[in-house]
């Protein structure tokens, strides 16, 4: 589901998952697996990117009876804020390259990076917050402070906006072409500093309104409200 490779002194890391590329539990152990193995090799930047051209990543996956357990959803949620604590306090450079959807969990992830780059055809959003799933990672809090008030707005509505819209709120630094998407995306990580990374890095502290939030999250949330069916439904609908 999500494997890593060393190409041209990029660990690039690859979400294979179907079209829609959505991520259960097993893949969320995987990428967390694969962040920490590339984190290991150095301090050569982090390509995270998908084999699909319909989508990065359109967000979390699971049976109706899983999602409604709160003992599945609680290690969902473990490793989705380990995987985004793992990122954003990661040395290296991480870039998103996203040719496609980038909703729910697939957003989340790309915004705990610290670049994203996207083609035209793009689309954003979270689409999730209608049908009941949570934030998996807790950085939507961050994004007033990563990003822009502009870029909250857009995602705490809920609707999906194109990369124009992202770009001039500040999520996506760099539109790229859709042809050789894949090699543009190499040659933008390859040119990254990484020595000015780590230094910009090093001082990463996180917000603490997260951990405040997520206990709220997990005090009053419904099992009953979640929806996985009907997401599935309109992810292979758009």
């Amino acid at each position: 589901m999500v494997s890593l490779e060393e190409n041209e002194g990029i660990n690039r890391i690859v979400v294979s998952n179907g079209v829609n590329n959505c991520l259960n539990n097993d893949g969320l152990r995987d990428l967390l697996i694969a962040l920490t193995d590339a984190i290991s090799n150095g301090d050569a930047p982090i390509l995270l990117t998908s084999d699909s051209r319909r989508a990065f990543s359109m967000g979390y996956t699971s049976d109706c009876r899983k999602i409604s357990d709160k003992t599945h959803l609680r290690e969902a949620y473990s490793l989705g804020t380990t995987i985004a604590r793992t990122m954003l306090s990661s040395k290296n450079a991480i870039i998103s390259a996203i040719d496609g959807y980038a909703l729910g969990l697939g957003l989340e992830i790309a915004l705990c990076s610290d670049i994203i780059v996207s083609t035209e055809r793009s689309k954003f959003g979270m689409p999730e917050v209608a049908f009941g799933i949570p934030s998996l990672t807790g950085i939507l809090p961050e994004v007033p402070e990563r990003y822009s008030g502009t870029a909250y707005s857009l995602i705490k509505k809920g609707k999906i906006f194109d990369t124009d819209e992202a770009k001039n709120a500040g999520i996506v630094k760099e539109i790229v072409g859709s042809e050789n998407f894949q090699r543009h995306a190499l040659g933008h990580a390859k040119n990254i500093d990484s020595r000015l990374f780590k230094i910009i890095k090093s001082g990463y502290i996180g917000s603490q309104n997260r951990y405040i939030l997520d206990d709220l999250f997990f005090k009053i949330y419904d099992p009953s409200c979640l929806t996985m069916m009907q997401l599935e439904r309109f992810r292979n609908s758009i």
